[in-house]
């Protein structure tokens, strides 16, 4: 049974998308959003559907309203008071993106938290590619140009045959605008352009994968090889997908889940 919920933190509000009956709790902390994801629960369901019977899924938003200062480390440090708050006592995760840096700072400041660790389209520190990305995403969204930020976000997470097609869809699902999703929007932009926990990778202790894209445009396939090198742990690139590739590429749930089941 689908279940959206708002959870009250100590510095705000988090939404949760919920769903699956399995004992085993399976967290998903996503990608950065101008738009929150309560109106793609149904989507997100049907997209996670073959996580359903073995685990209960919890999709992690951010805080409703963060500070401007706010950093990756106080994410993770929400995520795990809404965990507590949902009664999840260690659970499988898998972050996206932002998603993913949030994940790793939860596995190294909250280690008891996290049993395994799926990281797609990662990095665990700043270089120029995802800065130059970041800065320009930035830029467009404190100008108010919100189409241009989406068409350019579109644009540059998904590969070009994706985008083509379903570039009329795209632009169709512009989002209105308003100060606070700008606000947050930028807020967390920033953060992930300070996010730096490489030289604490060895601090992780979760049995980890680290999913990457040869063709990733944002983070880039060089910091997901280096992540994986520097948590220890397994590594799957994908040759003819970008950075969205946990969207486009048609085996990556079922890739996730393999290793999550695994011995």
């Amino acid at each position: 049974m689908l279940e959206t919920k708002t959870i009250s933190i100590q510095n705000g509000k988090v939404e949760v998308v919920q769903f699956g009956s399995g004992a085993k709790a399976f967290v998903i902390l996503p990608g950065l959003s101008y738009e929150g994801f309560f109106a793609q629960a149904r989507a997100i369901e049907r997209a996670y559907s073959i996580f359903a019977e073995p685990f209960t899924v919890y999709l992690i938003d951010r805080n409703k309203t963060p500070r401007p200062d706010y950093t990756v480390r106080q994410i993770a440090d929400d995520t795990a008071e809404v965990m507590g708050k949902l009664k999840i006592e260690k659970a499988d995760v898998f972050g996206a993106s932002l998603g993913g840096m949030v994940a790793q700072e939860l596995a190294i400041c909250h280690p008891h938290l996290v049993n395994r660790l799926v990281l797609g389209s990662a990095l665990s520190r700043p270089n120029a590619t995802a800065l130059a990305v970041l800065s320009r995403w930035e830029s467009l969204a404190a100008s108010g140009k919100i189409e241009d930020l989406t068409a350019d976000f579109y644009q540059t997470i998904f590969s070009p045959e994706t985008f083509q097609k379903y570039r009329v869809a795209f632009f169709q699902s512009q989002p209105v605008a308003t100060a606070e999703k700008t606000a947050r929007f930028l807020a967390y932009t920033a953060a992930a352009k300070r996010f730096d926990v490489f030289a604490s990778l060895d601090q992780i202790q979760a049995k980890t994968l680290v999913i990457g894209a040869l063709h990733d445009r944002v983070t880039t396939a060089l910091a997901a090889r280096e992540t994986a090198k520097g948590i220890g742990g397994d590594y799957y690139e994908y040759q003819a997908f970008g950075h969205a590739a946990f969207d486009e590429a048609p085996d990556y749930k079922q890739r996730i889940l393999d290793f999550l089941l695994s011995k």
